[in-house]
């Protein structure tokens, strides 16, 4: 990449979007593009289109998705799939059709099969059955990757992705019924030594039952 190039950051108030906003900036990329929700629903092919052809961006991140942990995948799975689908979907093809220099789409390691070998490669990939409790999530992003893997076969477009594992950090979603595992541990005993709590709760998948979760209740580290 050169510095004046136009870069698009999908997502840029995320975790994810809003970190590599922070490090392209910090390594003299000034020419940053984004956009909120209410500026440009990615999902609405049309407007993501205009937006290509008028700001014409040389690359993009992909970071932009429907995201959450084990309650907000089980809750809202139509939501998971649709959104993450048309999203990739819309801004893939934008740039296609604008002529995008280079596309990095960012998946999750949920595309992995539940059972996957430890450590985990590329070759494992649709190999098994899917963890149920992110399913749908996973789908879409496996979807996702394949486009990517289409455009390039078909169009030659420099269109790739990576997968990042189990993040957290500033901007991170802390909300216990909607965050990851690693955010919502971090908030479970934040606010239990806040409380002056002996206990948490804590969720996970109920391996006796695949479509069901229970809990477990872990004492409170003595460490802040």
């Amino acid at each position: 990449m050169r510095t004046t190039d136009k870069i698009f950051v999908a997502g840029h108030r995320g975790l994810v979007g809003s970190a590599l906003v922070r490090r392209l900036q910090a390594d003299g990329f000034q020419n940053i593009l984004t956009a909120s929700r209410d500026e440009l629903d990615l999902r609405n092919q049309a407007a993501v289109n205009d937006y290509f052809q008028r700001e014409r961006p040389d690359i993009v991140f992909l970071a932009a998705g429907t995201v959450g942990g084990i309650m907000a995948n089980s809750t809202r799975p139509a939501e998971f799939i649709y959104d993450n689908m048309l999203i990739h979907a819309t801004v893939v093809h934008a740039s296609y059709l604008s002529g995008v220099r280079k596309l990095l789409y960012l998946g999750s390691s949920c595309i992995y099969p539940r059972q996957a070998h430890q450590p985990i490669d590329e070759a494992q990939l649709l190999t098994g059955p899917l963890e149920p409790t992110n399913e749908w999530y996973a789908i879409a992003k496996i979807s996702g990757i394949k486009l990517c893997q289409a455009y390039r076969q078909q169009y030659g477009c420099d269109f790739i992705s990576a997968m990042p594992t189990n993040l957290y950090g500033p901007f991170d979603n802390f909300d216990l019924t909607s965050s990851h595992v690693v955010p919502a541990l971090i908030r479970k005993f934040h606010d239990a030594k806040l409380a002056g709590a002996t206990q948490v709760e804590i969720w996970g998948p109920d391996r006796r039952c695949a479509n069901s979760s229970m809990s477990k209740i872990w004492p409170t580290p003595a460490c802040s």
